[in-house]
């Protein structure tokens, strides 16, 4: 499948889709991550994918951070590190979300081979 088609086609379907480095890159907005389409030549088949493990991390840090500072009784930065984990939390559920929605939207689109 051509990414440039794919690319072009994903704009016109009102998704904020760039080229760029092999790649289409669909942005959302500031709450989600950028989610990333890439073509594996050897079986012609798309792969979505979006830095799920470091936002994982991110959450496992900071779910961390929040219980540590809550024993050495620093509240306020445990509510800090607490709010900071459930935010990112939020982001990696919408952008799953938006994901799947990508998913299924090129599933049912067709783009003309030439």
């Amino acid at each position: 499948m051509d990414l440039d088609k794919l690319s072009q086609h994903l704009r016109e379907n009102g998704f904020n889709a760039v080229l760029k480095d092999g790649k289409v890159r669909v942005k959302w907005g500031w709450s989600t991550l950028p989610v990333n389409i890439e073509n594996d030549p050897a079986t012609g088949i798309l792969a979505i994918n979006y830095n799920q493990l470091a936002q994982l991390c991110l959450i496992g840090l900071f779910s961390f951070m929040t219980f540590a500072s809550f024993s050495w009784g620093s509240f306020l930065s445990s509510g800090a590190y607490f709010a900071i984990a459930m935010v990112s939390l939020a982001n990696l559920l919408l952008t799953e979300s938006n994901a799947k929605e990508l998913r299924q939207h090129i599933r049912q689109m067709v783009i003309p081979t030439e």
